[in-house]
C-alpha cells in the first residue's frame, strides 16, 4: 500500500509547529516582613488576587508564562533580574511592592517578547491593600 507523500509533510509540519508553539510558565514566590506597616501599595501590571491569611507576613506568588518561550529563556530572564519583586517601606508608613524588571519591553529574534504574569498575594487579615497600575481587577 503506497503512502500520500503530502500526510508525511503534513503531520511533519504539526509536529515542528507544536514545538515552537510552546508556553512555558514558572511561579516565583517571595515573603516580605512588612516592618509594621498596615498598609501595602502593589505596583503590579497584571491580574492580581488578593487574600488574608493568619501569618505576620506578605506572601506573593507570581506566575509567569511565556508564549513561545523556552524552559532556557525563562531562566535567563530570571537570572537577568527581570521578575524580582522589590518591596520598600515608604515614609508614608506604606510597604510598596513592585517588579521593575517588567518595566522594560524585551525583544527576541526581532519581535516583542509575549508573556503574562499574574499575582497571589497573601497578607495579614488587619492589612489594607491598594493595587496601582494594574491592567485587571482585583479580588478581595
Amino acid at each position: 500500500m503506497k503512502r500520500s507523500p503530502y500526510l508525511l509533510v503534513g503531520v511533519l509540519m504539526l509536529a515542528v509547529v507544536g514545538l515552537f508553539a510552546q508556553t512555558v510558565e514558572k511561579t516565583f514566590v517571595k515573603a516580605f516582613n512588612l516592618q509594621g506597616a498596615q498598609d501595602v501599595t502593589l505596583q503590579f501590571n497584571g491580574a492580581v488576587e488578593v487574600q488574608t491569611w493568619s501569618q505576620p507576613i506578605a506572601r506573593i506568588q507570581m506566575t509567569v508564562q511565556l508564549d513561545r518561550g523556552s524552559d532556557a529563556m525563562l531562566r535567563s530572564l530570571t537570572q537577568a533580574g527581570r521578575y524580582n519583586l522589590l518591596g520598600k517601606l515608604l515614609e508614608d508608613g506604606t510597604f510598596a511592592v513592585s517588579t521593575p524588571g517588567l518595566a522594560r519591553e524585551m525583544h527576541v529574534n526581532g519581535q516583542t517578547l509575549v508573556e503574562g504574569v499574574s499575582y497571589v498575594v497573601f497578607v495579614p487579615e488587619s492589612v489594607r491593600v491598594t493595587i496601582d497600575d494594574t491592567t485587571s481587577a482585583a479580588s478581595f
